[in-house]
């Protein structure tokens, strides 16, 4: 929701330009609807250095075999080193819908097996990494590949990060995006971003 250089666009709400402090490197976040081949076509816009599925799942129960953790929020584990938001503090990245990343001091442990259950919706998966608390929200449990956020969320992706290559871009991504999309999702811009939008 954050883009870079003289990106203008309205929102769904239909308001202007919209700022806030995004977590890790995004400068853009865009919501809507986003199909995965959506997400491909924008990912390989040329002025994108990154575009992933970023969304956030809230009442998420967590089980283990010692523990049972109700209504957590579970955040998507973005693989593109410039959107993540956590730090990896032991272990190792997910390599699978099957495996997750545990935020240090929540209670899950390296080489747990998990069960995460939201609705009608359920995976199993297994503890490979630990990551320090995230930016932008400091209250999540656990980070799942975006592949089993889907799974459990029932639905297309919502929220998109993106970063930009560089800020002068923008205006062109949002030409590219629009392009793709068929229209304007609803966009924030990163704070830093305020006078160049």
């Amino acid at each position: 929701m954050a883009a870079v250089g003289a990106f203008v666009a309205l929102d769904h709400f239909g308001g202007s330009e919209r700022f806030a402090d995004l977590p890790g490197g995004a400068d853009v976040r865009l919501v809507g609807h986003f199909t995965p081949p959506q997400i491909e076509k924008l990912a390989a816009l040329p002025e994108a250095a990154a575009v992933e599925c970023d969304d956030t799942l809230y009442d998420v129960e967590i089980t283990t075999l010692r523990m049972s953790l109700s209504q957590s929020t579970v955040l998507t584990a973005l693989r593109s080193p410039g959107l993540q938001r956590a730090a990896l503090v032991q272990g190792r990245d997910p390599g699978g819908d099957g495996e997750l990343l545990a935020v240090d001091g929540r209670g899950l442990r390296l080489g747990e097996r998990v069960t995460l259950t939201r609705g009608p919706s359920g995976l199993a998966a297994t503890v490979v990494g630990v990551v320090a608390r995230p930016s932008g929200q400091p209250d999540a449990v656990a980070l799942l590949p975006a592949g089993a956020v889907a799974k459990l969320e029932n639905a297309p992706c919502g929220e998109l990060a993106v970063q930009l290559r560089r800020p002068s871009a923008a205006t062109a991504f949002q030409r590219g995006a629009k392009g793709v999309l068929g229209g304007d999702p609803a966009v924030t811009y990163d704070e830093s971003l305020r006078g160049h939008v």
